[in-house]
């Protein structure tokens, strides 16, 4: 019990090579996938409501809620291994590059969405939160498991490459024709592309908006993108 709530902290994950997954569906898509799961929690009150055959122990509500990293713990929570990447192929039409991603609802929701549209390739600034924070894999609502990522220096892993991405003085969406294999390029919500990368990319678009907000959350403004990439990938 008391490794697994040290998960909850990233020098502790890194130290087991493991990480937590908490609620239903993280779990049930966990279980499914090629990591290797160790332990499988859950409450009385959680199998109240949620038949399951894959529990591994029953705890007590205080418990579960010492273990979670959410302020109401969903009551079913998974301890698996980190997935070695060594062997992936990178060789596919669109890679997500992710440029200081803080905010860990943004990285698991912008992993979420280039699920949705087929993306399943990232590259992490090595200042983006941890992949593996909780609260980024509940976010993408099981989307994880069906991705890969490591962490690198963008400016060197864009070099010579066919790199784009939004930017506020770019040429409108609409008009844009993408050509692959593409690096898609997402800054953060905070501050934007960070400017050594500005001159790696060879298109730089925008979204046109109508309104009076000053920018887009970083997930929205790539799911429109990604909407385009796809499209174009299978019309």
């Amino acid at each position: 019990m008391k490794k697994i709530a040290a998960l909850k902290v990233q020098k502790y994950r890194q130290k087991y090579d493991q990480f937590c997954v908490e609620g239903r569906k993280g779990v049930e898509e966990l279980i499914h996938s090629d990591y290797v799961v160790h332990n499988i929690l859950a409450t009385e009150k959680y199998l109240e409501r949620n038949s399951s055959s894959a529990i591994t122990e029953i705890i007590s509500d205080s418990e579960m809620q010492k273990l979670s990293s959410f302020t109401t713990a969903p009551g079913i929570l998974a301890v698996a291994s980190m997935r070695n990447t060594a062997h992936v192929n990178w060789d596919v039409p669109v890679i997500c590059c992710l440029d200081g991603i803080s905010d860990p609802g943004n990285l698991g929701t912008i992993i979420r969405t280039a699920d949705w549209f087929g993306f399943h390739h990232f590259l992490l600034s090595e200042d983006c939160t941890d992949f593996y924070n909780p609260k980024s894999l509940s976010a993408t609502m099981g989307s994880f498991t069906r991705c890969y990522f490591k962490y690198a220096d963008l400016a060197t892993e864009l070099e010579n490459k066919n790199a784009a991405a939004c930017v506020l003085n770019g040429f409108a969406i609409a008009d844009w024709k993408p050509e692959f294999p593409l690096y898609l390029v997402i800054g953060s919500e905070s501050h934007g592309i960070r400017e050594s990368l500005l001159p790696k990319l060879r298109d730089k678009i925008t979204i046109p908006g109508y309104g009076g907000a000053e920018s887009l959350n970083a997930a929205i403004a790539a799911g429109i993108v990604m909407e385009k990439l796809s499209r174009s990938l299978h019309r």
